[in-house]
């Protein structure tokens, strides 16, 4: 038995030199190439008052971004309603980028999604009704955030004014954040892609 393994000693030891990898080194072949890491200090105005660690992994690139405000996580977690409005845009948020790509809905001027007709959905109802229906549960997520992080910042009972102004300076986070060929709104009420 142990004359086995001197055996394979020996064998190893005259092999090794032969196993170079490409580089030229002996040790390993194998390549690590860890993805670029991207650190950005840009935030929503959502983002801002809530606190909250977001990882994505996006084409090879790991972004990571953190929040601080006076609101605890242990505060969302407590608010029921707020992290239920934020779970329901966190279980939409890529059908959206799907119509959003598609060029079916757009980022209004007040914070909220429209429906763009598009051939594909003016044709078929079943289709843009789905569509309408993860609009309106997009939008009325949007108004309880909306409504639950002014009322943590200390609005009582915020009016719809409060809360269209909330929604515009969303919106106007959104429209910088907008891909290429987003359809957006502008404070004028104007529409074009980005």
């Amino acid at each position: 038995m142990r004359l086995q393994y001197i055996e394979l000693l020996c064998v190893l030891g005259l092999a090794l030199p032969l196993l170079r990898c490409a580089s030229g080194t002996i040790p390993s072949c194998i390549e690590i190439a860890p993805p670029e890491i991207n650190l950005t200090s840009q935030k929503t105005v959502v983002e801002r008052h809530i606190v909250g660690d977001y990882k994505e992994l996006e084409r090879d690139a790991w972004i990571v971004s953190s929040v601080q405000t006076n609101m605890s996580r242990r505060t969302v977690s407590r608010d029921r309603v707020l992290f239920e409005a934020m779970s329901t845009r966190d279980s939409l948020r890529q059908k959206i980028r799907e119509f959003k790509d598609e060029g079916a809905v757009g980022e209004t001027s007040k914070g909220y999604l429209k429906y763009i007709g598009t051939p594909k959905y003016q044709r078929d109802a079943a289709l843009r009704s789905s569509l309408m229906g993860v609009v309106d549960q997009e939008n009325q997520a949007r108004k309880t955030i909306f409504q639950r992080v002014l009322v943590r910042s200390g609005k009582k009972v915020p009016s719809e004014r409060d809360i269209d102004e909330f929604g515009s300076r969303f919106a106007g986070e959104q429209r910088a954040f907008a891909k290429e060929n987003d359809w957006i709104q502008d404070t004028s009420g104007r529409w074009d892609r980005k």
